[in-house]
């Protein structure tokens, strides 16, 4: 008998299979995390630095015994504040949990939660390539990732970075320099170590126009800062700064695995400028250069953690849209690999990776001119019959 042509590709069916099952035994841990636990998350530190704001002043935010006292009011913690656990984050994203304060902290997760879930759906609305199972399994392998699930999990923010990125890519596309640059400023201000040299990396490759529209928002959003914060508060966040430095785990997806120190800064700088190089001379190819601004920034920070690396999905989505070479789509599936390991404690891997990718995605025209993967780039295009 024939086999049924309609059928996708059994190596497509088990990947969705396989990404379901996990994103779905994510959810579960996720609500029993919750239900057990229901305090312990990172939202509750963006919850009272809103709170602080609302009830003192944003000039406050940052006032680590005001920070203990309102955690204490709001929460079972009556020591929750630390070098792990305390605001550092521009004042924007506090502005932004404003709203969520009318609610107590378990509700507020859960309304963080929903609307982080709705805007990584967005993102890959805007950006995923292809059509059918194939797109879907995309956004399974999104939420299957484990440091995805652990960004859930806490209540992290990078749901909204990879949704200003999505956006930012979405605007640039269309040439529509403003909004692109107000995207990437947006993403700047929630978590600047994963984007800063994004706008460097655009700049250099001659896109100056969102990037003078990313300084201008930049600009009008750190002097509404400064209006915010006063003297006091500038002075209380050097000291918050300078305080959650003090706690190495901070660190803990950078290279200081490797050495730290002038070992750790030397790695970090060496990667970040290669990453600006070849943004520089890939500058034909814009998807190139968005990928390389944002691996350049994740592989120059400094602060970076576990919940950061699904960052990565955003110029994974955007490479994916065109022609890919066979060794930078078996990069990418190895990248997916090295991201689940970061749930045993094995680090190592996903720096090596992301330091392999940057010289990947500089050679990516050449290899793709050599090892070109035809049946994938086909099954990605809408109007793709399988078995055809």
């Amino acid at each position: 008998m024939r086999a049924d042509r309609s059928l996708p590709p059994l190596w497509l069916s088990a990947a969705a299979l396989i990404a379901l099952i996990t994103a779905a035994d994510g959810l579960v841990r996720r609500v029993m995390h919750f239900v057990a636990q229901p305090y312990d998350n990172d939202f509750r530190l963006n919850y009272v630095a809103a709170k602080i704001g609302l009830s003192y002043g944003w000039s406050h935010i940052y006032d680590r015994d005001l920070e203990q006292k309102v955690m204490a009011a709001v929460t079972p913690y009556a020591n929750g504040i630390d070098t792990m656990h305390n605001y550092v984050t521009p004042p924007p994203l506090a502005w932004l949990h404003a709203p969520f304060t009318v609610l107590s902290v378990p509700a507020g997760f859960v309304a963080w939660t929903v609307l982080t879930t709705a805007l990584l759906i967005v993102a890959w609305w805007l950006v995923a390539p292809g059509h059918g199972l194939a797109r879907v399994t995309l956004l399974l392998i999104a939420f299957a990732l484990w440091p995805m699930y652990y960004s859930f999990t806490i209540g992290q923010t990078v749901p909204l970075t990879i949704a200003c990125l999505a956006l930012c890519w979405r605007f640039l596309e269309r040439e529509r320099w403003a909004s692109a640059g107000a995207a990437l400023a947006a993403a700047f201000f929630v978590k600047p170590q994963l984007v800063l040299l994004l706008p460097v990396a655009l700049l250099v490759a001659g896109r100056w126009r969102p990037v003078l529209y990313f300084a201008l928002t930049a600009v009008g959003l750190g002097l509404l800062c400064l209006a915010s914060l006063g003297p006091h508060g500038l002075a209380t966040y050097e000291g918050s700064v300078a305080y959650t430095s003090t706690n190495v785990f901070h660190g803990i997806l950078t290279f200081a695995w490797f050495g730290r120190g002038v070992v750790a800064t030397s790695i970090e700088v060496s990667l970040g400028l290669f990453a600006l190089g070849l943004a520089r001379y890939r500058r034909d190819r814009l998807d190139l250069v968005f990928a390389l601004g944002i691996v350049g920034s994740t592989a120059s920070a400094f602060y970076l953690h576990e919940y950061d690396v699904p960052v990565f999905l955003v110029p994974s989505w955007i490479l994916m849209r065109s022609r890919l070479s066979v060794p930078q789509r078996g990069w990418l599936l190895l990248g997916i690999a090295c991201a689940q390991l970061v749930a045993i404690g094995v680090i190592k891997p996903i720096l090596l990776w992301e330091a392999g990718w940057i010289g990947l995605l500089g050679l990516e025209p050449w290899l793709v001119s050599r090892f070109p993967d035809l049946r994938f780039e086909r099954m990605l295009r809408p109007g793709f019959v399988p078995g055809r």
